[in-house]
């Protein structure tokens, strides 16, 4: 299921909030350019309006020509004697087509206004529309018009009108629109710096806008601390910002069952800080090699690494130091941290098999795989009597490293069992003898295990170099995965 993209948008117009005497002024205000008038008279304030909340006189341009008793030509012309207008507002939440009958009574039928505009805080249905114009009609009126709801709304959020917008709501859509340019603008500046600083991809340094400790750390007392500025990988660019590998765990996946788990124990991302720091580098070496104690015991199709990528956003950046400093040459990103993190626009989780990543959806289920806390575990048995015997050419893809996984069709080596160790018949002195660790032990079809295989190519060679033939795919067989050594390790 994809997540729901938040928008950002401006709610209703509270009409509500208005007195009525400030919503006639509301109206009042959108009417002045509606037409040329001569004059608008705020009537309704007074209380005894007549029906008149305001009454509007048009500019009378119309010149009348008549003839005295002599003959004579008499042009007449009366700027004041323009169309008379009569303008009702209700601030009413509600107005049915009954309600719209007992309002247009005050007109009279008899001397009806030339135009008439009733605007309302309503929501007017088809039928109130129907009644409002079949009744001005049979009584004469000339223009008419029905302001409801949302055809305010409309005038409101006009350019022209932003005035009044901001006059009666506090709200400028044009001051917005400013705000919006500038920050565009400032996001382009900043995408045009860092796609100077980083073409394709590169390290930065992230750091919080309101933090003054750089470059003080504080004194360490475990291995990762939610810290002011950590140096991050940039992938590459996006038309929004950057992409940013932010984490590394040690994960589990079975893309056939579409399972999945990871431990957080332990970011596997090189950082300045901990390489740099001798305490932080024994604390993570320990910590890796305490995991890797249960992670390298893992069939090897299922292992792999969970990359967490996030878009930091070009608008979302304050400041770019392109040039960087002493400790940290590389640019320096400035953001303002929310609740103490770097405020990623989105994440995203990769499985990492080699150079292959596969995107995390939906589809696939947390199951837990890893455990919760750690611990070392004792290797099984130490082979020194017994040997692994390789033919001539598979000795020497063992010594080239390209094979990793013992395979035969006998039962030879079945007495082994995962954290088993075992010498590796060779030809090189005592002082080089090379040990494999046992790690995973199977006996399958061909076909299954070549099934969900990262480098299937690397992986016949191997086999069928063992075997010294090509094996049929439905022939079952015997795998022991295994990890080189050193003498050292387990003595």
């Amino acid at each position: 299921m994809s997540k729901i993209k938040i928008t950002r948008t401006f709610g209703p117009i509270h009409f509500e909030d208005l007195d009525p005497h400030r919503f006639e002024d509301l109206i009042r205000e959108l009417i002045y350019d509606y037409k040329e008038w001569q004059s608008i008279e705020a009537t309704g304030r007074s209380g005894s309006d007549a029906g008149f909340d305001i009454r509007a006189y048009e500019k009378n341009n119309k010149v009348i020509s008549t003839e005295n008793d002599n003959n004579e030509e008499i042009i007449e012309f009366h700027p004041m004697e323009g169309n008379l207008w009569m303008i009702q507002g209700k601030r009413e939440k509600e107005i049915s087509p009954e309600k719209i009958k007992k309002i247009l009574k005050d007109i009279d039928s008899n001397n009806p206004p030339y135009g008439y505009i009733l605007a309302a805080s309503a929501n007017f249905s088809k039928k109130s529309f129907d009644t409002f114009r079949g009744i001005l009609y049979e009584k004469g009126v000339m223009e008419f018009y029905l302001w409801g709801k949302a055809e305010l709304e409309d005038m409101l959020h006009l350019p022209k009108n932003d005035r009044i917008l901001f006059t009666f709501f506090g709200i400028s859509l044009i001051s917005m629109k400013r705000v919006k340019t500038t920050e565009i603008r400032a996001a382009i500046n900043i995408k045009n710096k860092l796609t100077r600083a980083i073409e394709k991809s590169g390290t930065i340094l992230i750091r919080d806008l309101n933090d003054d400790s750089y470059p003080k750390i504080n004194e360490i007392n475990r291995l990762y601390q939610n810290n002011s500025w950590y140096d991050y990988e940039v992938i590459s660019h996006h038309p929004l910002g950057l992409i940013i590998h932010i984490q590394e765990y040690f994960a589990y996946v079975d893309f056939e069952n579409k399972s999945w788990d990871y431990t957080d124990e332990l970011d596997l991302i090189y950082h300045q800080r901990e390489n740099d720091n001798d305490e932080l580098s024994e604390l993570y070496y320990e910590k890796q090699k305490l995991i890797k104690e249960f992670y390298d015991f893992l069939p090897r199709k299922f292992k792999c690494k969970m990359s967490i990528y996030g878009l930091l956003k070009y608008s979302d950046i304050e400041l770019v130091d392109d040039k960087g400093d002493i400790l940290y040459d590389s640019p320096h990103i400035y953001v303002n941290y929310v609740n103490n993190s770097i405020p990623f626009f989105k994440q995203f989780k990769c499985f990492k098999l080699g150079f292959k990543e596969i995107l995390l959806t939906d589809e696939y289920k947390r199951v837990p795989i890893f455990p919760e806390k750690f611990t070392k575990y004792k290797n099984e048995n130490v082979y020194r009597d017994k040997r692994i015997i390789f033919n001539e050419l598979s000795l020497r893809l063992f010594q080239d490293l390209k094979i990793d996984t013992i395979c035969c069709d006998s039962d030879t080596y079945e007495f082994l069992n995962p954290r088993d160790i075992i010498l590796v018949e060779t030809n090189k002195s005592q002082m080089e003898e090379t040990y494999i660790q046992i790690t995973y032990k199977t006996h399958e079809l061909v076909k299954d295990y070549y099934r969900l295989t990262i480098d299937q190519y690397q992986l016949k060679i191997s086999i069928e170099t063992q075997l010294s033939r090509v094996p049929d795919d439905m022939e079952s067989l015997y795998f022991y995965e295994f990890n080189r050594i050193y003498l050292n390790d387990f003595q």
